[in-house]
C-alpha cells in the first residue's frame, strides 16, 4: 500500500497559481487597511460586472458564482465596519452594503438586470468616492 504524500505545494497546477499566499502582499495589505477596502471594492464591481455578462449569455451557474463572490466580498465590508457611536458614516455604509446585497439576492432569479445593474452602481459609486479620498490624502497616486 502507497501513500499518497502531495501537498497542494507539490502540485504544478498553472490555474492555481495566481490562489498562492503571497506574505508580502498580505503584510502590505495589512498595514493599509484604506487599500484593501478599495481592492475589495473593486473586486465586487468585477464580479458584478462579470455576473452580468453571464447573464446575457445565458450562462447562469457561472452568474451565480459571481453573485456569490459579491456576497463574500459585502460580508467582508461589512466586517472592517467600525460601528460606534463615533462612526456614523459606518452605519450608512452598513445600509449602502445590505441594499447591495438585498439586490444580489434578487439579481439571482430576475429575468432582466435591473437588480445587478442597481448593486453595481452602488458599489462603482463607493469605490470612485472612496478613491477620490485616497487620492485627496495622498494615500493613492493621483493616475
Amino acid at each position: 500500500m502507497t501513500l499518497n504524500n502531495t501537498t497542494a505545494h507539490d502540485v504544478k497546477a498553472p490555474i492555481l497559481e495566481e490562489y498562492r499566499r503571497n506574505q508580502e502582499a498580505e503584510q502590505q495589505l495589512a498595514e493599509n487597511p484604506r487599500k484593501t477596502v478599495l481592492l475589495l471594492l473593486q473586486g465586487a464591481v468585477d464580479k458584478g460586472n462579470l455576473a452580468k455578462v453571464c447573464h446575457q449569455s445565458q450562462a447562469l451557474v457561472e452568474k451565480g458564482f459571481h453573485l456569490g463572490r459579491m456576497t463574500t466580498i459585502l460580508d467582508a465590508l461589512r466586517d472592517r465596519l467600525n460601528l460606534t457611536q463615533d462612526t456614523p458614516l459606518a452605519y450608512d455604509l452598513e445600509e449602502l452594503y445590505r441594499y447591495a446585497d438585498q439586490s444580489i439576492q434578487e439579481a439571482v432569479f430576475e429575468k432582466d438586470t435591473f437588480y445587478l445593474d442597481s448593486s453595481i452602481e452602488i458599489l462603482t459609486e463607493l469605490r470612485d468616492a472612496w478613491m477620490e479620498m485616497m487620492q485627496q490624502t495622498g494615500q493613492l497616486p493621483q493616475n
